[in-house]
C-alpha cells in the first residue's frame, strides 16, 4: 500500500455504548410512499462511499458510509454551535489504532437528508476535539447502521451510483451471487475461508467494511498463524496508526464465492480474532447489503 493511501485507510469498527429510544413511532429512515427506490451519484476517496448529506434542513455535510459504525457522527469544532447536545448524555467510543478512546456529545431528534431518503429524529454523536478527516476537504463524518436497518443499498462503485430500496420488499436479482449475512453488534458477517497457503483455509466470520480502504485485514491473538514479514503502518484508524504485516491471501471464499490474490494486513490483538476486507477488493464489485433479509449480493464489475 503506498504511504497516501494510509490516511484514510481505516474509519470503523466502533459501537456506541448508548441506546436511544424514540418517543414517537416516525422514526428513523424511509423513503415516500410513493418512491419504489431511489439512486444518485457519490464521491469517492480512496475507493471509500462519500454520500452528500442534509441535516435539519440546512447543515450540508459529506458522510462515508461506514457500515462498522452505528450511529451518524460529525467531527469537527463548528458542530458544537449547530446542534443542541443533551447535557448529560456523553459518549464514549474506540477505533481501530494506539490511543485514546474517542468522546462526543450526543443531539437527538434530528431530520437527516440524503436525497428522497429522509431520516426522521435521528441522533448524532458530536466529536469537536478531533476531525479524523482534517486532511481531506469536505468529509465531515460517516453514517452508517441507522441507514443500513432500513434499506436494501445496491452499491455500484465502477459507476459511483448508491440505490436504497425497502429492505423489507426487496429481492436480489439473479445476476448477483446471493450470500447468507449474519448482523452482529450492528456489523455485516459472513462465513468464510481465508487461504494464505495451499492448505486449509482458516475459518472466520468476515466484516464487509465499507468504512475501510483496505483489502483484507485479520486481527488475531496469535501472529505464528500467519506469514511473517516486517511491521509497517497498514492504516490509520479511529485511535491512530494501525501497524502490522502486508502480505497477500490466496484467496477468499465468502460462502461459495471466491475472491483470489488479495493484499492482505496481519495485525496483533490481544483481546480478540477478527477480520474484515474493506474497499480495495470490493471496489471491483457491485454488492448489494440487506440486513432485514440477512443476505448480500455480489457481482463482478467488467
Amino acid at each position: 500500500m503506498k504511504s497516501a493511501d494510509r490516511v484514510i485507510a481505516l474509519m470503523t469498527i466502533y459501537f456506541f455504548t448508548f441506546s436511544v429510544q424514540a418517543s414517537e413511532t416516525k422514526a428513523g429512515f424511509s423513503l415516500p410512499e410513493d418512491v419504489s427506490e431511489v439512486s444518485l451519484k457519490f464521491q469517492s476517496i480512496r475507493n471509500l462511499i462519500v454520500l452528500p448529506v442534509v441535516i435539519n434542513d440546512s447543515i450540508q455535510v459529506n458522510l462515508i458510509l461506514d457500515t462498522g459504525c452505528r450511529n451518524l457522527v460529525l467531527f469537527g469544532k463548528r458542530f458544537q454551535k449547530l446542534f443542541q447536545t443533551a447535557p448529560n448524555q456523553n459518549v464514549q467510543f474506540s477505533g481501530l489504532g494506539d490511543g485514546n478512546p474517542i468522546h462526543g456529545k450526543l443531539s437527538l431528534n434530528n431530520k437527516v437528508s440524503i436525497k428522497a431518503v429522509i431520516g426522521e429524529k435521528i441522533p448524532i454523536v458530536i466529536v469537536p476535539e478531533k476531525n479524523l478527516f482534517s486532511t481531506y476537504a469536505n468529509i465531515h463524518g460517516v453514517i452508517g447502521y441507522d441507514i443500513f436497518i432500513k434499506f436494501e443499498i445496491e452499491l455500484d462503485p465502477s459507476q459511483q451510483v448508491i440505490t436504497f430500496r425497502p429492505a423489507a420488499t426487496s429481492e436480489l436479482s439473479n445476476d448477483y451471487e446471493k450470500i447468507p449475512l449474519t448482523i452482529e453488534d450492528s456489523r455485516p458477517l459472513i462465513k468464510s475461508l481465508v487461504f494464505f497457503t495451499n492448505s486449509d483455509g482458516l475459518p472466520c466470520d468476515l466484516m464487509l467494511d465499507t468504512g475501510s480502504s483496505l483489502g483484507l485485514l485479520m486481527k488475531t491473538t496469535d501472529l505464528k498463524n500467519f506469514p511473517g514479514g516486517n511491521r509497517e503502518i497498514l492504516g490509520r484508524g479511529l485511535n491512530g496508526n494501525v501497524l502490522g504485516i502486508e502480505t497477500i491471501a490466496l484467496k477468499l471464499i465468502l460462502h461459495t464465492f471466491e475472491i483470489s490474490a488479495i493484499t492482505a494486513g496481519i495485525t496483533h490483538s490481544a483481546w480478540h480474532n477478527y477480520a474484515s476486507v474493506g474497499m480495495e477488493v470490493m471496489k471491483d464489485y457491485t454488492i448489494v447489503l440487506n440486513y432485514c433479509k440477512a443476505y448480500a449480493g455480489f457481482k463482478k464489475n467488467i
